[in-house]
């Protein structure tokens, strides 16, 4: 069977010029986004799904193209060109992410640096890490730890060299297996799907060739009440005299002593504008379940008390029902479009109409895949993990990056953040004591770019694909453009974490934790954790029976995605009530004016997501630039 596609045309838009302009600008970003972490741990970019210094970045470029149209309309940039632009500063910017290169580059000396006779890390691990993928250099080390140094020093460089060569290939496949993956999901989930993709939304509009956005009123309102609270607020942490709007001060946990409520714990009831922006453009189910789902974990935490069950030592086994949730997700959603699927593979071999449309024929989609993944386990081998644990390992991985990609696209939450891991599927199902020290030692290398997923790839490069769809580009030349960002974006991220690390002094916990897990997997070895597997059993039926029911009852309230979302007790607690007032606006909206009055106000809550991004985002430039203590939207 032949798989039916609608023909259409594509305009170059992914240009060379737009590619080097892409290119120039990953160092800058890279250089800001790990400055700010490694100095100020503070409103950091790529904790948010739209990460804000690449819209700052997009807005700082369209008063320039917009001179040049003007006096040179022939070298102004179209709005495929900014696109393109735009998704290579997203993958880049997710690669120098919190939970990507922010924990890859520590992981590499820690082991050796913040080894002492106490933790006997040296007796425990050291000679199961693989020479090539870590830094043991220690006198080159003094500086990186101590500051007052500089990385531009050719013993420093040769030191860091080879760890970050290997590194930068392995990174490199990995995410081209992801965006090898998307090749095959895209006109599943984009085309016949149609689904929402929220998050390229403002994207998109601020990109229009006409500037319609720009020009309207009830955009520059949202502006001014979110820009007017961050301004406000930003003088306030100046000046402390001056008059302060408290929207991040209220919190009702603490209202509840006495048990089994005790146990609900923190619950911030905070205003954030960019999450009340972004939440308005998420559908009203899945914004209502965000919120609800949150409270559901919450009130789990409760019934535990309430019913005495604390000698389940990690009950409600939060990470384990969500990953039973995320693997439900992934397998529902590659379920629900099986016929796409197997037609795929029916036609692999041969050529099938339309699809030179695609990124890339599915053979070579397939093929690319299959080359990855045999990359990906030798790799794992030749570092010392069992073959058999690295199918197994990767496996869960790329469940749930689909999972996270299919959720994104669909409800288009504030945050990604994941509680789930392979590195405690394998851990909760096999147990630590099946499993060999080499193969513990490489699983706590690769908690490095998955520690919590806030940053994850796969959605940035799927929306990649949605963008080009959705502006007409040529995905073809997008899927070079992205491969390009992935390998200047690790680079530029080691880059940069090394420059400013040397230079003011690494403080950082993002490895050492990882390795103190790695102690105590070797020091303790367990088996299986039953009762783990039984709550990853519980999510995924729990996540399946919500999929049932919202297919079978269209105005059915509870998607499942909110289910594992809502189980972010920190990240989602920031932002459920912002969530929540988001929610309550909207449906009050549609109710009284239905879509004519939703469509109306639309500008209004883009102008609050800009506002927050560039009055905010400039309180953190000047951090930045003067070292001064400012406002912090978020954190």
């Amino acid at each position: 069977m032949a798989i039916a596609h609608q023909t259409k045309t594509s305009n170059p838009s992914v240009t060379l010029r737009a590619v080097l302009l892409g290119l120039a600008l990953i160092p800058v970003n890279s250089y800001c986004i790990m400055a700010n972490h490694l100095k100020y741990w503070s409103t950091l970019p790529t904790t948010i799904s739209l990460i804000y210094n690449v819209i700052i970045t997009l807005l700082l470029l369209l008063p320039i193209n917009f001179a040049i149209k003007r006096f040179l309309p022939r070298f102004a940039l179209t709005q495929g060109e900014f696109l393109t632009i735009y998704v290579m500063l997203s993958v880049a910017s997710a690669i120098a992410g919190h939970d990507m290169m922010q924990t890859v580059v520590p992981t590499l000396p820690d082991a050796f640096w913040f080894a002492t006779p106490e933790n006997e890390w040296k007796e425990l691990f050291w000679r199961y890490l693989p020479p090539w993928l870590i830094m043991n250099d220690l006198s080159s080390l003094t500086g990186f730890y101590e500051g007052d140094s500089t990385f531009h020093i050719e013993t420093h460089f040769r030191s860091w060299l080879r760890p970050i060569l290997w590194w930068t290939l392995f990174l490199t496949v990995l995410i081209w297996v992801m965006i090898c993956l998307n090749m095959l999901l895209r006109r599943q989930w984009i085309e016949r799907e149609r689904l929402a993709y929220p998050i390229v939304q403002l994207p998109l509009e601020i990109t229009r060739s006409d500037g319609r956005l720009f020009k309207s009123k009830m955009m520059w309102i949202g502006f001014a009440i979110s820009g007017g609270i961050d301004l406000i607020n930003g003088i306030h942490a100046l000046v402390p005299s001056f008059p302060e709007i408290p929207i991040r001060h209220a919190e009702i946990g603490q209202f509840f002593t006495e048990k089994p409520w005790s146990a609900i714990g923190w619950v911030p009831v905070y205003i954030l504008s960019f999450a009340v922006g972004l939440a308005f453009l998420m559908p009203l189910e899945m914004s209502f379940s965000v919120w609800f789902f949150y409270l559901f974990w919450k009130l789990e935490y409760v019934l535990g008390e309430a019913l005495g069950l604390k000698s389940l030592r990690n009950f409600p086994y939060r990470g384990a029902q969500v990953m039973g949730g995320y693997l439900a997700i992934a397998c529902f959603a590659l379920i629900g479009g099986r016929r796409y699927f197997i037609s795929i593979f029916k036609n692999l071999f041969r050529n099938t109409p339309g699809e030179e449309q695609e990124p890339m024929r599915y053979r070579w989609a397939v093929f690319g895949l299959i080359g990855g993944i045999i990359f990906l386990l030798v790799f794992s081998y030749q570092g010392g993990m069992a073959l058999w644990v690295a199918g197994v390992y990767f496996l869960v991985y790329y469940l749930l990056s689909i999972s996270i990609a299919r959720v994104r696209a669909e409800v288009g939450p504030p945050t990604n953040e994941v509680s789930a891991t392979p590195h405690l599927f394998l851990t909760d199902v096999f147990g630590s004591r099946r499993l060999s020290p080499g193969t513990l030692t490489m699983t706590r290398l690769y908690m490095t770019f998955n520690r919590g997923s806030r940053a994850h790839l796969m959605p940035h490069t799927l929306e990649g694909f949605k963008v080009a769809d959705a502006a007409n580009m040529n995905a073809r030349r997008l899927v070079w453009a992205m491969l390009l960002a992935t390998v200047v974006g690790i680079l530029a991220a080691f880059w940069a974490y090394l420059v400013v690390g040397y230079n003011i002094g690494t403080v950082s916990d993002l490895g050492i934790g990882g390795y103190n897990a790695l102690q105590g997997w070797l020091y303790h070895p367990l088996g299986t954790d039953y009762p783990a597997v039984a709550f990853m059993g519980v999510g995924f039926l729990f996540t399946g029976v919500l999929w049932w029911l919202r297919t079978r009852f269209p105005l059915w309230p509870f998607h499942p995605a909110g289910y594992v979302i809502g189980s972010s007790s920190w990240t989602v607690g920031w932002l459920w009530f912002s969530i929540f007032v988001s929610w309550a606006i909207k449906a009050i909206l549609l109710k009284v004016g239905g879509i004519r009055l939703y469509r109306k106000v639309f500008p209004l809550f883009l102008g609050i997501l800009l506002g927050e991004f560039i009055i905010g985002g400039a309180w953190v430039l000047m951090r930045l630039f003067w070292d001064i203590g400012v406002y912090s939207f978020y954190r």
